[in-house]
């Protein structure tokens, strides 16, 4: 399968405008002397997640279609908001049987 770099005008035309619009809402500066990444405040848990090389490419191409000169997204961070979204589906599945 090839893959192809998005450019950010794109993003509309892919589906990709209201995850990078709803992504860069929940980021907030680090706070603290060092401030590190903008993250998502609710974000307490960090753990190792494996995946494809096609997969991280794919999160690549979506972190840089929904980045703004103001606010800089990460793979990782386009990864854990699918993982959110896909469990609230599987929740609303679980609750429903």
């Amino acid at each position: 399968m090839g893959l192809v770099m998005k450019s950010r005008e794109g993003v509309e035309a892919n589906g990709l405008g209201d995850l990078g619009q709803r992504i860069r809402q929940r980021l907030e500066p680090g706070k603290g002397e060092r401030p590190g990444r903008p993250s998502d405040p609710t974000w307490k848990i960090q753990r190792k997640l494996s995946m494809s090389e096609e997969t991280l490419v794919l999160l690549e191409q979506a972190a840089v279609a929904v980045s703004t000169d103001e606010r800089r997204v990460s793979p990782m961070q386009i990864a854990a908001l699918l993982i959110e979204d896909a469990t609230q589906g599987l929740a609303k599945q679980l609750n429903e049987s």
